[in-house]
């Protein structure tokens, strides 16, 4: 089973304080819709490029798709996988994932951090990894899963929107059966 774990964007979605507001705006042109999207790239699920932190940083076009192995609300060796949590991380949490050897780690939360702390953000895109915030993991049971996350292919861009799929097994990525998250 498939299961998605992006959150829906609409109109008056939060964001970040301070962040631009989602707005999607339609036209009707004969038998045609057409929409404009109006919205930061931190908004709804996204994943933080290390160009978020840093100038030198990865831009998100040259992160390639995941499709990998995942710890979801679990603990267990890192090593080439995906880390999901259901809360921010520390900063200690943060490095000791990093040097356990993850791919890419994510959170429901809106932000990686605590608060107003920013080092789990510094140590994780220092690293060369991405972040993935917003994840609607509450209806998620804990265990490992395969992650299949799929920015979009932006130049230069600090972030992306991007849609976040669950699977139980390999099997599972092929059977277009999907849960009923966000059905």
């Amino acid at each position: 089973m498939l299961i998605d774990v992006t959150k829906l964007l609409y109109n008056g979605i939060t964001v970040w304080p301070g962040d631009t507001p989602f707005e999607r705006v339609t036209r009707e042109t004969g038998d045609f819709t057409s929409s404009k999207v109006t919205m930061s790239l931190h908004t709804g699920t996204h994943m933080d490029a290390p160009r978020h932190r840093f100038k030198d940083g990865k831009p998100v076009d040259e992160i390639f798709p995941f499709i990998v192995p995942a710890l979801v609300k679990t603990s267990g060796d890192p090593a080439g996988k995906a880390v999901l949590f259901d809360r921010a991380v520390t900063a200690a949490e943060a490095e000791e994932l990093v040097k356990g050897g993850m791919v890419l780690i994510g959170t429901s939360s809106i932000s990686i951090d605590h608060g107003e702390q920013t080092e789990a953000h510094a140590i994780i895109l220092g690293a060369g990894l991405p972040i993935i915030e917003n994840l609607e993991l509450a209806e998620v049971m804990p265990g490992e899963y395969i992650v299949m996350a799929f920015p979009l292919k932006i130049a230069g861009a600090d972030g992306s929107p991007v849609r976040v799929l669950l699977a139980e097994t390999p099997e599972d990525i092929f059977s277009f059966k999907h849960g009923s998250n966000n059905d």
